[in-house]
């Protein structure tokens, strides 16, 4: 027998059901007749995986590029992974210089331009989630070339300095299939080179949310 205004994404069901140890049937198949849901589920970052979401690390330095290159620092979520990722935290760290490094968000997913390091994998922040390994992908280069149009953030960072980016959770960064987040220094030459850091969370995209 079909069921009225029927709840079709189950990982909330799981969610309650694990974290409440409820047996049998979904504790919640369907979703009141008139407008009531609440939807409150965050409740301290150790219960995500309980929503399917699992976490992730990376820490990576660029190394200094040649005379006339720039330095750069991707991560990209490959089209048709159909997994999601939320960027948590990024820092950078000037290491070798002072500079005002760029920031480009694209609707496409490409490898760096003659990258230096590739297929840089997170590392698993809570063991109990089913995913070991992360579908991002961090590459770096230091050979970026020109800068592109349209950066969405740039910081003048002094020589041995780090900068947060994500300072509340209003500007975590989400990361679709298909999508890359670029940090570029401004400057060209030796000492351009930078460390990130990042941390984000991935689960796999619900039926409803691919269109």
């Amino acid at each position: 027998m079909a069921i009225f205004n029927e709840i079709l994404v189950g990982r909330y069901n799981r969610a309650l059901q694990k974290l409440f140890a409820i047996k049998g049937s979904p504790p919640v198949r369907q979703i009141a007749g008139e407008i009531a849901p609440t939807i409150s589920m965050f409740y301290g970052i150790e219960n995500r995986y309980l929503e399917s979401w699992q976490r992730f690390g990376n820490s990576t330095s660029t190394s200094s590029p040649l005379a006339g290159n720039r330095a750069a620092w991707r991560i990209r979520m490959p089209a048709g992974s159909n997994v999601i990722a939320v960027l948590e935290k990024i820092s950078i760290l000037e290491t070798a210089g002072a500079d005002s490094p760029f920031m480009f968000y694209n609707s496409i997913s490409t490898t760096l331009p003659t990258e230096n390091q590739s297929n840089i994998s997170g590392t698993n922040m809570d063991s109990r989630g089913l995913q070991i390994g992360s579908t991002a992908i961090i590459s770096t280069s230091i050979n970026f070339g020109l800068l592109g149009s349209g950066p969405i953030w740039q910081e003048n960072i002094p020589l041995n300095t780090n900068v947060e980016v994500i300072l509340f959770e209003d500007q975590e960064i989400t990361l679709p299939p298909n999508s890359e987040l670029t940090i570029a220094s401004n400057g060209v030459g030796v000492a351009e080179g930078f460390v990130v850091s990042v941390w984000w969370r991935e689960r796999f995209l619900e039926e409803s949310e691919r269109s």
